[in-house]
């Protein structure tokens, strides 16, 4: 087991030596749900007023359960 663990260690730490890349838009959120992430994913997606007007109720009526 400790043989794996290294060479799985090994694997991992190293520099990917094929040049592959795959360049991914990402966001970054903290961590949580906030009106501030509903908000921003939203509009993150072009929601209609109405949806986001509609996800905020349900967000909020989340928070008192």
């Amino acid at each position: 087991m400790a043989e794996e663990n290294q060479l799985l260690e090994e694997i991992t730490s190293s520099e990917y030596k094929y040049g592959f890349v795959t360049d991914i838009e990402t966001d970054s959120l903290p961590p949580g749900l906030t009106e501030e992430t509903v908000r921003f994913i939203s509009a993150r997606k072009n929601e209609p007023e109405w949806m986001l007007e509609w996800r905020l109720k349900a967000y909020r009526h989340w928070l008192t359960l």
